[in-house]
């Protein structure tokens, strides 16, 4: 429902895409990219079969809009396993310093599940930054992580390659 929400109110922020989005639907015509965004958000919120949410996910990150982390972190609580991977997958495509954030934030949850964690820590591989490579090291290290999540940190730590920055 929130989705729904955030849907009406971008509409109602853009009035040309308010008024554009009808015309280009009817005509087939290319949409424009807030119009994209709003509707990879209500394909990835609708009760629509888990493959369908995880390829609108998916195609979020493919537009690579900045917007759309928000509602990929939310993606992050979904029940379904197969869309918060997507989601997670998704936000690590982004070079954003929202995307390191929720990256970093994942891999300290304490409530998330363990693979995550680790595809978290893959993710911020790709973000390469200090703080990002700073987040890696201190999990390798963290005793209150379970180890597997240590281990993984580490490996992603030895791929990053190269002196610290």
């Amino acid at each position: 429902m929130r989705y729904l929400l955030f849907a009406g109110l971008l509409l109602a922020a853009s009035p040309t895409l308010a008024q554009s989005a009808p015309e280009s639907a009817a005509t087939g015509a290319p949409v424009g990219p807030d119009a994209a965004l709003l509707r990879g958000l209500l394909w990835a919120s609708e009760p629509t079969p888990e493959e369908i949410r995880a390829m609108a996910i998916e195609d979020l990150a493919l537009l690579g809009d900045p917007r759309a982390l928000n509602p990929l972190a939310t993606l992050l609580w979904d029940p379904n396993p197969r869309v918060q991977a997507a989601a997670l997958r998704a936000v690590a495509l982004f070079q954003h310093p929202r995307a390191e954030e929720i990256l970093s934030a994942v891999v300290r949850h304490p409530k998330l599940p363990d693979t995550l964690k680790i595809q978290a820590l893959d993710g911020l591989l790709y973000q390469r930054t200090a703080s990002a490579r700073a987040t890696v090291e201190a999990a390798s290290k963290d005793p209150r992580l379970p180890l597997a999540i240590q281990s993984a940190a580490l490996n992603v730590a030895a791929r990053w390659g190269g002196p610290r920055q």
